[in-house]
């Protein structure tokens, strides 16, 4: 039961960070762009999840609406995200995110590679990877 619980929540996570999105203002930094991102996760802000997702990602998502989309995928277990670190190299990033359910750290999920791209001057979350390091 424990298990089918982590990999919904597993599957929930690298669902929702598929949807892309438009403007806002945009941190500097990878890293700052990796934190904003967990941050409205957690808060359970789906507007500013959608605005942090690159307009590549939303063209695989294939949905009209990001938002909608998100609050769908992430209607279920509650998920804590936190940024374990981020690499950067050039216009490309990658931020490991380690996921638990229910807040508890007993619940953790192996780490999940997100990535990011630099689009102009803006870092846009531009892909999901499975479990990473």
């Amino acid at each position: 039961m424990m298990a089918r619980t982590l990999f919904a929540a597993l599957a929930c996570f690298a669902l929702v960070s598929g949807c892309g999105g438009g403007g806002g203002s945009s941190p500097q930094t990878a890293q700052d762009v990796a934190r904003e991102y967990v941050q409205a996760r957690n808060q359970g802000d789906a507007a500013r999840v959608c605005e942090l997702y690159s307009q590549q990602l939303i063209s695989q998502l294939r949905t009209s609406n990001c938002v909608e989309f998100v609050k769908e995928q992430t209607s279920g277990a509650a998920t804590d995200l936190t940024v374990l670190h981020v690499t950067q190299q050039g216009d490309r990033a990658t931020a490991t995110i380690q996921a638990r359910v229910g807040g508890n750290i007993a619940n953790a999920i192996a780490p999940i590679e997100v990535q990011l791209t630099r689009e102009g001057d803006q870092w846009k979350v531009s892909s999901l990877g499975g479990p990473g390091g």
